[in-house]
């Protein structure tokens, strides 16, 4: 029998560290697919509350890093951080869990410092085509059948940003560091398409980003339905071909 040759994920660690022109701060280790690193690092701070995107001052990977760790530290120059938050948290994320354990919505609106005003509806067959337009801009995906995506679009189904990896919550900082690397501190408007389930930390994040709508081709969880109640977020699930349960502010979806 002869061999048979595939292409698989890779899935290497990352470290992110911060330096505020006196020390370094090792911040978080993260299991990721290798690419968009400095999105992933900018995304990842900003949502879990560490950094605005007004402090960051430069990103690079390390000068002093050896060969088997290059590109695999990632150094960002900010003015200021919340220290608190590095001090009370272990920051190792591996691909699977997100940052695991945390169930306490106040401490996210703390962190965000704003419920999401009620704005324009989508249309809920735009809606239903979300998934289908990001599935065809999986690249990573198509060659793999091994990692997830997370796209921000508007209410069009244009793509506004986009992150593929090997764990469903970098896939969402990816798409957020995008947006903040470009300079876009907001998005009011748009949707969060995920490939996945909606857990806490999906919503999470989109929350802290001020994302209005999450849509997933998977199911919601109890926590995150919860939490998109409280943010004024519209949380969709079961989104596929011509169906969708609506588990939160079905008011954000015209029918």
């Amino acid at each position: 029998m002869g061999k048979i040759y595939d292409n698989v994920t890779l899935e290497e660690p990352v470290e992110i560290i911060l330096y505020d022109g006196n020390e370094t701060y090792n911040v978080s280790v993260i299991m990721r697919t290798p690419v968009d690193d400095f999105a992933l690092a900018v995304g990842f701070l900003f949502t879990e509350g560490i950094v605005k995107p007004e402090d960051i001052e430069g990103i690079k990977y390390s000068e002093s890093a050896g060969i088997s760790e290059k590109n695999n530290i990632v150094t960002i120059s900010v003015k200021s951080f919340d220290r608190q938050l590095i001090g009370n948290r272990n920051f190792y994320v591996n691909s699977s869990c997100g940052v695991c354990g945390k169930t306490n919505i106040n401490d996210i609106y703390l962190k965000a410092g704003h419920l999401i005003g009620h704005g324009n509806p989508i249309d809920c067959r735009q809606l239903l085509k979300l998934p289908e337009i990001m599935r065809a801009k999986q690249s990573i995906f198509q060659n793999t059948g091994g990692v997830h995506a997370a796209a921000i679009m508007d209410y069009s189904g244009n793509i506004l940003s986009m992150g593929e990896d090997i764990g469903r919550h970098n896939a969402v900082d990816k798409a957020i560091g995008k947006m903040l690397l470009k300079g876009i501190a907001r998005s009011p408007e748009a949707v969060l398409q995920v490939s996945g389930r909606a857990g806490f930390e999906i919503v999470q994040k989109a929350a802290m980003y001020g994302i209005p709508i999450v849509s997933s081709v998977s199911a919601p969880s109890s926590l995150a339905i919860e939490l998109a109640v409280e943010f004024n977020m519209a949380l969709v699930s079961f989104v596929r071909r011509n169906s969708f349960n609506v588990y939160a502010h079905p008011e954000r979806i015209k029918m």
